[in-house]
């Protein structure tokens, strides 16, 4: 169903509709979504919308449930509904007067959007930035793009890098970028001109490689995210990047395919998630686990949301619709 692992179903009386409830079980991130549903010949079917081509059928000819992987057999007894696929898996719901509100998901509305003009295409990878006064983002063209939250106003590109222009992060007015290249285990501190004030390589210099997707600057540390091939898991390094050499504090479990991006803020981790749909989660590094999740609003057009940064309070969100780009604002 696209929710992880599955928790509850529930059934709306008056429309062929069915919620389905779950959480991506290493993390504990909640998934909700819902889907068309309906018997035929004694089977209990469900359309997620990702199957649009059998979504017309159910107010047409009888719809064929071959090869759909969600039509179940079914026998309810008592408060019992048990769902049994062609393979003889079976799987057992009790029933409850309600999903419990810690399994709902909560929408969270943007406070406002701007159109935002890029005159290149992002670079593949950056996230959206903040120096603490304006946002900026990294096109592919290695240049910096300065943008005004206030009016989504985009200044002049400026020159920063060749290859090292994935941009995750800033440190006062420098960026933290990666190639995105091989294993991608090497990140550099780079400044607009081109000057590189640092260099991490998480093989040679940390002695815990990891292939580099994601960080933030939180103020004294450098985060570092990615999948370290050695122990085929996810990780967060906790990087003294002001000392020389550069110094490992740590290394956190955050073992998921979901998390795109994250940032500090008001002194918490908070990452943008692609798991039954687009979420803004809290996350608790120690516990490897997010405290509290908000699905986001869906993107007209085929959108995604790219980018995450935190600036006077508020948490901005780069979006793509089609080909263009917005900005977002979020208070959670």
């Amino acid at each position: 169903m696209g929710v992880g692992s599955l928790t509850y179903l529930s059934f709306d009386d008056a429309r062929p509709v069915a919620h389905a409830y779950g959480r991506e079980p290493n993390i504990a991130l909640k998934g909700c979504t819902h889907t068309l549903v309906d018997v035929r010949r004694e089977l209990l079917v469900f359309w997620p919308d990702d199957t649009v081509g059998y979504l017309s059928s159910l107010a047409q000819a009888q719809p064929e449930p071959q090869g759909l992987g969600f039509a179940f057999q079914y026998e309810v007894d008592g408060n019992t509904l048990t769902l049994a696929d062609s393979e003889g898996r079976t799987a057992v719901f009790n029933k409850v007067a309600e999903v419990p509100a810690p399994e709902r998901c909560e929408l969270l509305e943007a406070t406002s959007s701007r159109p935002l003009s890029l005159p290149v295409n992002r670079a593949i990878g950056s996230n959206l930035l903040s120096d603490g006064s304006q946002l900026w983002v990294v096109g592919e063209d290695g240049k910096a793009y300065p943008i005004d939250p206030a009016t989504g106003s985009v200044g002049a590109g400026q020159t920063l890098t060749g290859s090292f222009r994935h941009a995750v992060t800033m440190q006062g007015g420098d960026f933290w970028a990666h190639c995105r290249c091989g294993h991608n285990e090497e990140i550099r501190r780079v400044s607009l001109g081109g000057a590189v004030a640092d260099t991490i390589n998480t093989d040679a210099d940390l002695g815990n490689k990891i292939n580099i997707r994601a960080g933030s600057w939180d103020g004294s540390r450098l985060w570092l995210w990615g999948r370290n091939y050695d122990s085929d898991r996810r990780e967060l390094l906790l990087v003294n990047s002001d000392a020389e050499p550069d110094v490992l504090e740590d290394v956190l479990v955050f073992d998921t395919w979901t998390l795109r991006q994250f940032t500090h803020h008001d002194g918490k981790l908070w990452g943008l998630f692609h798991f039954a749909g687009w979420q803004l989660a809290e996350l608790d590094p120690a516990a490897g686990r997010v405290t509290k999740s908000y699905v986001l609003p869906a993107l007209e057009m085929g959108g995604d949301y790219l980018g995450i940064a935190s600036l006077d309070g508020k948490l901005y969100l780069l979006a793509r619709l089609d080909q263009d780009y917005a900005i977002y604002t979020f208070q959670p």
